[in-house]
């Protein structure tokens, strides 16, 4: 199980208002059976692009980029929800909590801002038209500035002994942020994004005329020195994974076009059915998102507190184990609902946790070892269920803590996801 000695690191951007007035009663009792993985022959000895995927104690994962030629080093967190790429600005008003707040685009070093009249980038709803000679302004989820261009290279891992070349783009469209609403944890080197969301003529994807990537996560505390962790670009990304399951990439809602939707079809316990989706989008659950940007799994409410009772119920019935919380408190809620004194988890030699399982259509599993499913947060004494309830019309998301130690791979022309298991 994954230890840290950091104070509850998982660092959430927005604020979940909900209430907890009952429990549900879990009646564990249907079976789930766990197909084969699809077995592929084609063997790959190389990629067409790969770089280095490193992490953050507090659960982001970044990639390093050069812009200009070359200005400035800058660490990208990964995101799949954002399609286009941004970097903080000197000049920003709403800050990032990094180190340095130098990268000052001037364009007598060559960078280039895009004007408001641009018709082929400057279109929402990333950005907002504006008259000729004003420069092009966007608006994202976490930031907000202008789109500029300039040289712009992501650069493969030094270690590899003949590594594959760099990406590099001479007029890479990307935002400069104003105002960065997002927490990527205290004193954190992330000074933005990159954007691998789709949809939009600005995003990082359609620039690079690239349809197919994949990456695999290394564990938050690795030192990255035995782990192979990468990002791949182009068709052979992800090829050299020979096992892995498929599920389509469905159409999202209007309000979400850059998100990667896939269809949930359960969620089992020890290979039990706890929960169901109803109709998702059309007037059932908000659906489910796939997030390497979202720090950990957040949950349609309902099938949270089935996955929640379900665990409650087989610490308690084979262990004698209650939360620290039995309900949730309404004066300062904690982060997550379910956690357990870690005191009372090392009294119990024997003691095992419950497996939790996401099942996809076309039969795709993914099974969450206990390190991903818990987490021991020292500095409280406690471990925790790190996965959160959410409420309204936001879809739930499968976040980068549960994605780690598996390769996914997404190829756009088939709109297709793929995962294994032991990726990196």
């Amino acid at each position: 199980m994954t230890t840290t000695f950091v104070l509850f690191p998982i660092m959430i951007t927005f604020i979940f208002l909900f209430t907890t007035n009952f429990l549900l009663t879990v009646t564990a009792s249907q079976p789930v059976s766990f197909p084969s993985l699809t077995i592929h022959t084609t063997t790959v000895s190389s990629n067409d692009t790969a770089i280095a995927v490193m992490p953050t104690l507090s659960a982001y994962y970044f990639v390093e980029a050069r812009i200009g030629l070359p200005r400035f080093r800058v660490k990208l967190a990964l995101s799949t929800s954002t399609p286009t790429t941004w970097v903080q600005s000197a000049d920003c008003v709403v800050c990032l909590d990094v180190p340095s707040k130098s990268m000052n685009f001037d364009p007598a070093d060559g960078f280039e801002p895009v004007l408001g009249d641009d018709s082929k980038y400057c279109v929402p709803p990333v950005a907002k038209t504006a008259t000729l000679g004003d420069p092009c302004r966007y608006v994202l989820g976490f930031s907000q500035g202008i789109l500029g261009n300039d040289t712009f290279s992501l650069v493969s891992p030094p270690s590899t002994s003949s590594p594959p070349p760099s990406l590099e783009i001479n007029h890479f469209i990307f935002g400069v942020g104003k105002q960065n609403m997002v927490n990527f944890g205290a004193h954190s080197p992330i000074v933005g994004q990159l954007g691998l969301g789709k949809g939009h003529p600005s995003s990082t994807l359609s620039q690079l005329n690239i349809s197919r990537f994949s990456y695999c996560l290394p564990p938050s505390n690795s030192n990255h020195q035995n782990t192979t962790a990468t990002l791949e670009f182009g068709p052979k990304a992800g090829l050299t994974t020979a096992y892995y399951y498929n599920t389509p990439i469905v159409e999202g809602p209007p309000d979400h076009p850059f998100d990667y939707y896939i269809n949930l079809t359960e969620i089992a316990i020890n290979n039990a059915s706890v929960y169901t989706p109803s109709k998702q989008r059309e007037g059932g659950e908000p659906g489910f998102v796939i997030d390497v940007g979202a720090t950990v799994t957040l949950l349609y409410k309902e099938a949270y507190i089935r996955v929640k009772d379900a665990v409650m119920e087989y610490l308690s019935s084979n262990f004698g184990l209650y939360p620290v919380y039995p309900s949730r408190p309404v004066s300062k809620p904690p982060i997550y609902e379910l956690c357990y004194y870690n005191q009372d988890l090392e009294s119990i030699t024997t003691l095992t946790y419950p497996n939790i399982s996401f099942h996809f259509e076309g039969g795709a599993v993914l099974q969450l070892p206990e390190s991903q499913a818990f987490h021991n947060f020292v500095d409280e004494l406690q471990t925790c269920l790190v996965m959160i309830p959410r409420t309204g019309t936001e879809p739930s998301r499968l976040g980068a803590s549960q994605q780690r130690g598996w390769r996914f791979t997404y190829d756009l022309l088939q709109s297709e996801l793929s995962f294994a298991p032991n990726g990196c």
